[in-house]
């Protein structure tokens, strides 16, 4: 009789949940795995940022496009960018065209000074190649997520997430690279000790409290990409997975096979961001992706935003924020354009929004003679009640002695 009981109970409960929880989800509230939360309402369309638009109109010398779009807030008020995919050269400001349509670097860093707009590019001249470059020289590096940090009282370094590429793109894995800061020289490029290549990792590193949040992407090859995320509390285990935990879907546990994606999102693209924010309902967690399933590759077209009371979510309030006006629009030469990969920028929060940029692109490399058909784009995603985050550039604490999985 006891069973009988405990069983019905149990199944009403089940069902109870199951009519609730979306019910609360759509509503703002996180009631799982401890987490309360009241999240804002939905964004509001994102704007064209015209101010943005036009600093990455570069002539050169130096850098003249890229994609991948990477920033981090530096201590003395400038911004880093870290591109993937460079054009280091000149551009005709008449004709926003280049000399040739072959890219110099698979990646490369500027500067931006936002008082006076100066946008410098790192190493350059003499240096037109990429900055990091795997000891394979038929390899190369994509950039991933990077992290601001200070090992000592005074002393500031930054680490970014590599991902290596060969052939026919073709994942190797991934490399940490350590920067100095002011100088950015490369300390050290160490690779990550991987167990297998299922996941791409370190499209975000998102330091929250005592642990680092390091966003990967399956990718399938097809438009069913899905993100995950491990976890560390130790800034030195970047390069060592077997000391990472990640999120099965219940809670953090040991090894990369038991990992499971990120549960309210049904596909992204390859580079997606996830910050903590806070607006007037409290603080909350914001992901910036891209819609890869409708449309498809090449029409991908769809800016979207979700909400989580927790940095492994579940994700909700799904919320297409913008439609990319040059998906699919005719290149200048022969081809068409596409977007992708769009992220936030917090740290340029202002009362218009949250700064938010992708990437154009073109479908046949004839068209990228062309400036303006491979560049990325920025635009302003308002979001009730979020405000410019009150420091400007993280101060990330020592590292902690790290923990078992629980």
């Amino acid at each position: 009789m006891k069973t009988t009981v405990k069983r019905t109970l149990g199944g009403l409960c089940r069902c109870i949940l199951a009519a609730v929880l979306p019910l609360a989800l759509s509503l703002g509230f996180c009631p799982l795995l401890g987490a309360q939360c009241t999240l804002p309402p939905a964004p509001g369309p994102g704007t064209i940022d015209s101010t943005f638009d036009s600093l990455v109109m570069q002539n050169g010398p130096g850098w003249t496009g890229a994609d991948g779009s990477y920033s981090v807030a530096l201590p003395d008020g400038n911004d880093l960018w870290l591109w993937s995919d460079s054009y280091i050269g000149t551009v005709n400001p008449q004709t926003r065209l280049r000399s040739g349509s072959l890219f110099q670097a698979h990646n490369s860093l500027t500067i931006q000074d936002p008082i006076t707009g100066t946008w410098t590019t790192v190493g350059y001249p003499p240096k037109t190649t990429s900055y990091f470059a795997p000891s394979n020289k038929a390899d190369w590096f994509w950039l991933g997520g990077e992290i601001l940090y200070q090992p000592s009282p005074g002393v500031y370094k930054i680490k970014v997430m590599l991902l290596e590429w060969t052939g026919v793109f073709e994942f190797l894995g991934n490399s940490v690279a350590t920067l100095s800061y002011p100088s950015m020289s490369i300390d050290s490029i160490q690779p990550v000790a991987l167990p297998d290549l299922s996941i791409e990792w370190g499209a975000k590193i998102l330091q929250d409290g005592s642990y680092y949040y390091i966003y990967g992407l399956k990718d399938p090859g097809t438009a069913d990409k899905l993100p995950y995320v491990a976890r560390t509390n130790s800034l030195n285990n970047l390069t060592q997975p077997s000391h990472w935990q990640y999120w099965n879907g219940r809670g953090w546990v040991s090894g990369q096979s038991n990992a499971t994606p990120l549960a309210g999102v049904p596909a992204i693209t390859g580079e997606y961001s996830v910050d903590k924010l806070t607006a007037s309902t409290g603080p909350f967690y914001l992901m910036v992706g891209m819609d890869p399933q409708d449309p498809p590759y090449p029409l991908w077209e769809y800016v979207t935003t979700y909400y989580s009371c927790l940095p492994q979510g579940p994700w909700s309030n799904r919320t297409v924020v913008y439609t990319t006006p040059e998906a699919g629009v005719a290149g200048c030469s022969v081809g068409t354009l596409f977007t992708y990969n769009p992220k936030a920028h917090i740290e340029f929060t202002d009362s218009t929004g949250i700064l938010v940029s992708y990437n154009v692109n073109a479908n046949n490399s004839k068209d990228l003679v062309c400036a303006n058909d491979y560049i990325p784009r920025f635009i302003r995603v308002p979001v009730s009640g979020v405000s410019r985050p009150g420091v400007s550039w993280p101060i990330v604490p020592q590292d902690l002695p790290e923990s078992g999985p629980h």
